[in-house]
């Protein structure tokens, strides 16, 4: 009994001794914590928080620096785009010009052609409802009015095979005018001046083309002078000749106003012969 009681006196002994350990301890702790003074604390949270506002500072300072370059950035992009905007409006203006005056330069170009091929339409439809004693021709495309000037010949590439003069008032003998295609058409110059002129100075007061050159002759009315023609078909287009004569290989048909204008067909009606048959166109007024 005694032996327990001194056990439980032990073990009273120990929890006291455990328990007065664990509150010095406590209290250490307790002191330990007490310890950090209270203005540090402070200090440290206001020394955070100004740090936490110079960071905050600092990036908006820097967010203001970048919003700043950002603006200036735009300002000059802002900028350069309105030059290149105005670059872009004068180009197209300039682009605008130059397309107004190609339309401008077209319209007039096709204004032109337009006049020539109605001066051109003209002709032709002149020649085609023109009387035989209009004295006018169609070589190849070209209209003559006779009498004309002989440069119109050297124009559309006929040249003559000799020079000469050819007296005031008067005409020459025939003579002829080739090109390069060996055609030859035969002439008679006129100098209705008072003064001697060289042959290329004269008017052509006669022409006569012979079928063998082979040459696109159309009369006043339309009507085709080539290999296929007969003295029927003449008068049957011009009506009855002033004159004509018939021979044995060839027939003369004569269209006149007096001696110095008028138009004279010879017409072989041996087709062997046919290449030689003519027409003369004269008028010397």
């Amino acid at each position: 009994m005694i032996k327990m009681k001194k056990v439980f006196t032990a073990i009273l002994l120990s929890l006291s001794a455990a328990f007065l350990v664990g509150c010095t301890n406590t209290q250490k702790t307790n002191s330990s914590v007490s310890s950090v003074p209270e203005s540090s604390v402070v200090s440290s949270e206001i020394q955070g928080s100004q740090e936490k506002s110079d960071d905050e500072k600092s990036v908006s300072e820097k967010s203001a620096d970048g919003k700043s370059a950002d603006e200036k950035s735009t300002g000059e992009k802002s900028a350069d785009e309105k030059s290149v905007d105005e670059k872009s409006d004068a180009e197209s203006s300039e682009e605008n010009s130059d397309e107004g005056s190609s339309e401008e330069e077209k319209s007039d170009a096709e204004s032109s052609e337009e006049e020539n091929s109605d001066e051109e339409s003209s002709e032709e439809e002149s020649i085609e409802h023109e009387p035989l004693l209009s004295f006018k021709l169609q070589i190849d495309d070209v209209i003559y009015q006779l009498p004309f000037d002989s440069v119109e010949l050297r124009d559309n590439g006929y040249y003559l095979t000799k020079d000469g003069e050819v007296e005031p008032q008067t005409y020459s003998r025939s003579l002829e005018w080739k090109n390069d295609y060996g055609n030859t058409i035969i002439t008679q110059l006129w100098n209705p001046s008072d003064k001697k002129k060289e042959y290329n100075d004269c008017e052509v007061g006669s022409v006569e083309i012979k079928l063998g050159e082979k040459l696109d002759v159309v009369m006043p009315g339309g009507f085709v002078f080539d290999l296929d023609v007969t003295p029927d078909m003449i008068k049957e287009q011009y009506g009855e000749p002033e004159s004509e004569h018939i021979y044995n290989d060839y027939v003369t048909l004569r269209y006149k106003v007096d001696l110095s204008q008028s138009v004279e067909f010879f017409v072989y009606t041996n087709e062997e012969y046919a290449k030689f048959s003519s027409v003369t166109i004269k008028n010397f007024s």
